[in-house]
């Protein structure tokens, strides 16, 4: 069935808002490195996560599908392993803090992966990342990061549905020539961080150019950054809250901002909420199901005046963790 035009100016309105590769995901914390390569390689093991969102189903078939997959790991250790001044849990004989801190220095690196599919539009692209991580003071690090993606959107126009289409000389020479746009960026980062709290921006524009352009599609920029920042809160043994807020730093010097907390029990199951200003609440809950492996969902509900359209979009995320020789679980976001 084709798409009706009306639907797919929705569509066209609500991608190009999201001109730039930013993770379609209600659990932005799951792919922190996707909005700032500063968080690159900031856990001590390999950190695959896959996650699938199914967006605004009162759009039925033509719904929005994000796929996501990020891989983050060390290029270089600190000198001794059984060390990790990153982790409130860690016990060691050495005090880090006796090492040179050259030898306590991190490199991080990432790759991702993804595929957006708006209707007729569809978007498949991927990035590398890099981060190094120097050692402050005790068990606080600064991170700077950068981040290089390639993505292509395709429109098929054959699937548009429109009035009279062999009288329309625009739709034909769409039709004929295809709609195809690749663009590259580049941004960079930087963190703050300990066990307790952290603190990040990045800025995304360092680099957005157009590597193939057909001239209907767009690569103009929508988001100039992103600002990042939470606390971990003690609560009995092994639990926690742990409040944070992300802020995607807009072209008119706005903000869109989520405001989340989360409750960690025993550091194994987590729930919470998040508000959205843009007017919609998202429902969370995760499990780690051994030290290798955790899975998430979340669901979020529209509050807005097109909550016909947009309400009822559904998150799955899973992690796997790789040579985790000290069975951590994720770090405090």
């Amino acid at each position: 069935m084709k798409i009706q035009l009306f639907t797919l100016l929705f569509l066209l309105i609500a991608f190009q808002a999201q001109a730039q590769y930013i993770p379609g995901t209600a659990q932005s914390f799951q792919f922190a490195s996707a909005f700032n390569p500063a968080f690159s390689g900031i856990d001590n093991f390999g950190d695959l996560k896959l996650s699938y969102r199914y967006q605004w189903t009162g759009f039925g078939s033509n719904a929005p599908r994000f796929i996501n997959l990020a891989y983050n790991s060390r290029l270089k250790q600190p000198l001794d392993l059984s060390i990790n001044s990153s982790r409130s849990s860690n016990v060691s004989a050495l005090n880090p803090e006796l090492l040179p801190k050259g030898k306590r220095i991190i490199h991080g690196f990432g790759v991702n992966f993804f595929n957006e599919q708006y209707g007729v539009i569809n978007r498949i692209g991927g990035g590398l990342n890099y981060a190094f991580h120097y050692p402050l003071f005790k068990k606080t690090r600064l991170s700077f990061g950068a981040s290089a993606m390639v993505d292509n959107t395709k429109v098929d126009v054959s699937k548009v549905g429109v009035r009279e289409p062999d009288n329309d000389p625009f739709y034909q020479s769409l039709l004929a020539s295809g709609s195809s746009q690749t663009n590259l960026n580049v941004r960079g980062g930087v963190l703050i961080y300990s066990p307790t709290f952290y603190f990040g921006a990045s800025y995304f524009p360092i680099l957005n150019s157009a590597i193939q352009d057909d001239g209907v599609s767009t690569s103009d920029i929508f988001y100039q950054g992103s600002l990042q920042g939470g606390i971990r809160i003690p609560v009995g043994e092994n639990s926690s809250i742990r409040p944070s807020v992300m802020a995607l730093w807009q072209l008119d010097n706005t903000f869109a901002i989520d405001y989340s907390v989360k409750v960690f029990l025993q550091e194994k199951v987590w729930f919470g909420l998040t508000y959205r200003d843009t007017q919609s609440g998202i429902l969370l809950f995760g499990i780690d199901i051994n030290d290798k492996m955790g899975f998430a969902y979340s669901y979020e509900l529209s509050m807005g005046g097109r909550s016909q359209f947009t309400n009822g979009s559904h998150d799955l995320v899973l992690a796997f963790r790789f040579n985790n020789f000290r069975r951590q679980n994720q770090y405090a976001w």
